[in-house]
């Protein structure tokens, strides 16, 4: 098949997606085609470009994260253009919500069937207001009824927000987890987990995106609670990532008086180094679609979690024995699901505990969240819907 990719945020998990998923198709036979805007690409999806240039063909896209009449009808002849100019294409992809809609809206001029993957929709965040959820909700409505073929869901939770807003008709929603392949992160080495606290910290740590999404102001307010509570237990938190709220967070440590204990690390394009310090992973998250890649990477790496109640979670960590979820924007919540994991155990066994809570996440992934097995599955659909197109009528 002729696949083309259409993606505007070419930055963390969406940006990931694309790049598993587009090797996964080239690895498969396939010729993929990547509509992408330099403007939202992070370090590791400039070098995927440079890799793989041989393999798939890159089109850069002049379009805005934000909402702008002219760059988004630029981009939408440019796409056309591409279609016409490099054509035919079997099938369209487009990820997150600006490269979803060109893509849909292109693909219903150029009558090729569609598949969408939001990728966690604003109009699920609790931050969102009344009236910007409202227009999110119709535009969103209009596309999957008028110009989607599928929406693929990255977890029961958004398949089920989807299907009750009447985003797409119910035969048009499909429910494909993220997955990773890469499940040779190392155990944590047995002198850690007998190690005693006050000669190296229980250590704490989250790998996330510095936006109001990701919520890192309330990752660090937890934890400055926690340390007031257990005043008595060495602990300290490790941050990786960056944003446009890293220099806010920057203050916010400074002003703590923690940081000495709070360590933001700044952008790391292979955390398994961080992984392989931290005793238990945090998420702060006020929405997701599903399970982060940096959450699976977490659970694949055999630490245990402690997270928000975003989409995804119930059915997959909150079903595993150890792990806590808790409210979404609330600080105190987040201190007191950390505190419950932390006194599950008595100081001697602690860290034998939350290896144990680890080791199932680590299983879980191996054999329920599979990268090949996401990438054949997504393949099942286009096969599908260009089969449907091909058959006469």
């Amino acid at each position: 098949m002729r696949i083309l990719q259409v993606v505007e945020a070419c930055n963390a998990g969406v940006g990931r997606h694309v790049r598993y998923l587009c090797k996964g198709l080239v690895d498969q036979g396939h010729r993929v085609v990547v509509a992408y805007s330099p403007l939202r690409a992070d370090e590791a999806f400039r070098q995927f470009v440079f890799d793989r240039q041989d393999e798939i063909r890159f089109v850069p896209l002049s379009v805005r994260r934000e909402v702008s009449p002219a760059s988004d009808l630029r981009a939408i002849i440019q796409v056309t253009r591409l279609i016409r100019c490099e054509g035919p294409f079997d099938i369209v992809h487009g990820h997150s919500s600006k490269g979803g809609a060109i893509g849909r809206i292109v693909s219903r001029w150029s009558h090729l069937p569609v598949v969408y993957t939001p990728h966690s929709m604003i109009i699920s965040s609790p931050k969102i207001s009344t009236a910007q959820a409202t227009v999110y909700t119709w535009v969103e409505r209009i596309l999957g009824y008028w110009a989607t073929s599928v929406i693929i869901a990255i977890s029961d939770d958004e398949r089920n927000f989807i299907s009750e807003l009447r985003l797409a008709p119910e035969e048009r929603i499909a429910v494909i987890e993220n997955g990773v392949d890469d499940l040779d992160f190392a155990h944590l080495p047995e002198n850690d987990i007998e190690a005693d606290l006050h000669q190296k910290p229980l250590t704490l740590g989250a790998a996330l995106r510095f936006t109001a999404q990701k919520a890192p102001g309330c990752l660090i307010e937890a934890f400055a609670q926690l340390s007031d509570e257990l005043p008595n237990l060495p602990m300290r938190l490790l941050i990786a990532g960056n944003g446009e709220l890293f220099a806010e967070a920057k203050r916010q440590v400074e002003a703590s008086g923690l940081a000495d204990r709070i360590c933001l690390l700044g952008w790391k394009t292979d955390v398994t180094e961080l992984l392989r310090e931290l005793d238990i992973f945090v998420v702060s998250s006020l929405y997701e679609a599903g399970l982060s890649y940096s959450t699976i990477e977490a659970m694949a790496a055999g630490l245990p979690v402690v997270s928000t109640k975003v989409y995804g979670t119930r059915q997959t960590i909150g079903e595993i024995p150890g792990n806590v979820l808790v409210p979404v924007g609330n600080a105190s919540a987040l201190a007191a699901g950390i505190k419950r994991m932390i006194t599950a155990a008595s100081d001697k066994t602690l860290r034998r505990t939350l290896w144990e809570v680890g080791q199932a996440n680590r299983e879980y992934v191996r054999t329920q969240l599979r990268l090949s097995d996401a990438t054949h599955r997504t393949l099942d659909i286009y096969r599908a819907l260009v089969g449907r197109c091909r058959t006469p009528v």
